[in-house]
């Protein structure tokens, strides 16, 4: 199990992403959050086992992009910079051993 917390910024909204390996490039993952948006996200998506492969990466043959957390995230979420998109992704691709664990950060700096 990969455990991510998510700080999403002004919102103020924290968002803890559970993604669990399904064996065979495939997983799922859950959210905790408090944030409506995101809570309808986890409705359609939340435990659901998703394919890695194709969510992460673009089909070879047509070069489309066939992921549905980018879909579902992109119909349902208001605010489409919202760090929650990428931090899911990536939980979902450590989870699977396509990356290892690493820190990512956005910092503003003056």
């Amino acid at each position: 199990m990969v455990n991510v917390e998510i700080t999403g910024g002004i919102c103020g909204f924290t968002t803890m992403v559970h993604a669990e390996d399904k064996t065979g490039y495939k997983a799922s993952f859950q959210l905790e959050t408090q944030c409506p948006n995101w809570k309808k996200v986890n409705d359609i998506l939340g435990g659901k086992e998703l394919n890695i492969m194709t969510e992460l990466f673009k089909d070879k043959k047509t070069g489309t992009l066939n992921s549905q957390v980018l879909d579902v995230s992109m119909k349902t979420i208001p605010h489409v910079s919202c760090p929650v998109i990428s931090g899911i992704l990536k939980a979902l691709e450590v989870s699977v051993g396509l990356a290892l664990p690493k820190d990512a950060a956005i910092t503003f700096k003056k």
